[in-house]
């Protein structure tokens, strides 16, 4: 298996876009880490596997982040993150509170500096280090509605980009995958939200949704977790500083 005597960490691992990506790493022969907040959820799917281990975390506290990954570290030593977890808040800009603005960009922006900075030694010595960030299309062109949002996934971009530019003579690479509306349940609950202030059907708030994003259909969580495989290959060495758009177009 390619990945095979890879020590994997995925934050949000447990649902949603996190969960597919570790199936998808563990089915490829890694042993991977995963990060929650949720411990019940998190020790859920490390039972499925033996390959599967729980870290409870919160992304946002540096002690937290820094223990958590510690651990991780003394069972085999990392060579691949995955920043995944993340929060969205829709409102429009004169409703997004301080406290809304500050929360978002802590879980979904300096959570990423945080984990990366815990992980950085691990991954700087091994052969083919790999750190991939997942952001979104609204990182990239903007989205109306979650400015908050939108910010922080601009910020994880520009991250990204940076920091494979200071890395580019190591073994590492940096990308962002950066994902349209997925069938997650984030998405469906603001599905959900549509449907209780509009008054629409659920195939009208989904349709309303995508004709926002001119998206034609939701991603799936699967296609994620197959350009992370991708991405994760020897062969991808040369892929570096990229915000790569998946939108289901």
């Amino acid at each position: 298996m390619s990945l095979s005597n890879k020590h994997a960490v995925v934050t949000g691992g447990a649902t949603g876009i996190g969960l597919a990506i570790t199936k998808a790493l563990v089915a490829e022969g890694a042993c991977v880490t995963i990060m929650g907040r949720n411990k019940d959820r998190l020790e859920q799917v490390a039972i499925t596997s033996d390959k599967i281990y729980a870290e409870q975390v919160d992304v946002t506290d540096k002690n937290s982040v820094e223990q958590a990954f510690a651990n991780a570290s003394k069972r085999a030593p990392l060579s691949i993150l995955v920043n995944n977890a993340g929060a969205a808040k829709a409102a429009p800009f004169n409703k997004t509170s301080l406290d809304d603005w500050e929360n978002t960009l802590s879980v979904n922006l300096t959570s990423v500096y945080l984990t990366t900075s815990a992980a950085y030694n691990d991954i700087i010595n091994a052969d083919h280090g790999r750190i991939i960030n997942i952001a979104s299309t609204a990182g990239v062109e903007g989205c109306a509605y979650t400015t908050a949002y939108s910010a922080s996934k601009h910020g994880v971009v520009g991250l990204t980009k940076s920091l494979a530019l200071e890395l580019i003579k190591t073994n590492v690479t940096v990308n962002a995958i950066c994902p349209g509306f997925t069938n997650t349940d984030m998405v469906e609950q603001s599905i959900i939200n549509v449907m209780e202030k509009t008054g629409r059907n659920r195939q009208d708030a989904l349709a309303g949704i995508l004709k926002a994003a001119n998206q034609k259909r939701l991603v799936e969580p699967e296609e994620i977790a197959r350009l992370v495989i991708k991405l994760c290959q020897v062969k991808s060495d040369n892929i570096n500083g990229q915000a790569i758009v998946v939108d289901g177009n």
